[in-house]
């Protein structure tokens, strides 16, 4: 990324959060807040991830609908797979993403080259690695298969498999503020 898509990046990302947007994107325009309440029963659609291979990925996907069904019985709803009020379906996205810093002249020393000749330049460096992921959730009026409410949200997915279920945990807590406009 250069320096002028960083800039227009963090310009959008401003005018977002200066907005309200918050870290879960919904299209304001087509998503109401949706009450709950008026609803009795939901279930999960199936859920076509691909495996990452690693071991945790199936015990991930428990915890994560784990997480939705308890925050949906706070409201009332109870998990039914016959006929449900409610289809909750998981669009689920891990990335590995490598973590850059911009060269600086405090900690990037010139580059000589022959006697007296030297040259520094700006460039983005890598410093690290880590797992992204992206979870939508469309909440889905089950008789007329109408999308209520379609929020996103992206993390930066822990390295330890012990902080998975809290990072879970927060981003259901965010995704329900949002739907349900806390």
């Amino acid at each position: 990324m250069n320096k002028a898509q960083r800039i227009l990046s963090f310009f959008i990302l401003a005018i977002a959060y200066g907005c309200g947007s918050g870290p879960v994107l919904v299209d304001a325009e087509r998503y109401d807040a949706l009450d709950l309440s008026a609803y009795q029963t939901f279930d999960f659609f199936q859920i076509d991830a691909e495996d990452t291979g690693t071991p945790e990925f199936a015990q991930n996907i428990a915890y994560l609908k784990k997480a939705i069904s308890q925050k949906m019985e706070t409201y009332g709803l109870r998990q039914t797979s016959t006929n449900p009020d409610l289809k909750v379906n998981l669009g689920i996205v891990v990335e590995d993403k490598v973590q850059t810093r911009e060269t600086n002249l405090a900690t990037d020393p010139f580059l000589y080259i022959g006697q007296r000749s030297y040259s520094w330049k700006v460039e983005e460096i890598p410093v690290g690695t880590y797992k992204e992921g992206t979870l939508t959730m469309h909440v889905v009026d089950n008789p007329t298969g109408e999308a209520l409410w379609v929020g996103t949200i992206q993390r930066a997915l822990p390295k330890k498999a012990k902080n998975t279920p809290g990072t879970i945990d927060d981003v259901v807590e965010l995704l329900f503020q949002k739907m349900t406009k806390q």
